[in-house]
């Protein structure tokens, strides 16, 4: 199933010079998968949306993914690479959320660069932030990620 993003470039779009200054300043070197996806949509929303947590027992939904904007500060990429990480491990870097608390990371750290994460707001003990309680990996990539959505089986 093809996924499509809705609302894309919610708070404009991104170019390659400004995606640049982005990771220079953040010392975050971004896959490439996910360096095209924020060119393409910085931001949205994925239609359909739904991931497994635990296949078959425990999924979410994709409420939205960030990019890198002058909009909404929980909304920007870029809110979460500074010193106030908001409890998320350093080798992480949120890339969307469930609209539950919940958040959709990117692997940022050398072990595991550019895989997909799901960080349970609910067991992740946010004063202990580099603990990988609550976080359970997802895929491989932003683009195995994005393969994966589906719909929602209780739709």
């Amino acid at each position: 199933m093809d996924v499509e993003i809705l609302d894309s470039n919610p708070y404009g779009t991104l170019s390659r010079e400004d995606l640049n200054e982005f990771m220079a300043k953040s010392h975050i070197q971004l896959p490439l998968d996910y360096q095209e996806f924020l060119l393409l949509y910085n931001g949205g929303r994925p239609e359909p949306s739904f991931f497994w947590i635990e296949p078959r027992t425990d999924g979410s939904s994709v409420q939205q993914f960030y990019g890198v904007h002058k909009g909404p500060k929980h909304l920007c990429i870029e809110t979460y690479t500074g010193e106030e990480r908001y409890g998320i491990p350093r080798s992480m870097l949120p890339v969307g959320d469930d609209g539950i608390g919940n958040f959709v990371c990117m692997g940022i750290g050398k072990e595991n660069s550019g895989e997909i994460f799901f960080l349970d707001h609910d067991v992740h003990p946010y004063d202990s932030p580099d603990s990988m309680e609550g976080i359970t990996k997802l895929a491989g990539s932003m683009e195995e990620f994005l393969r994966g959505l589906t719909a929602s089986p209780d739709s």
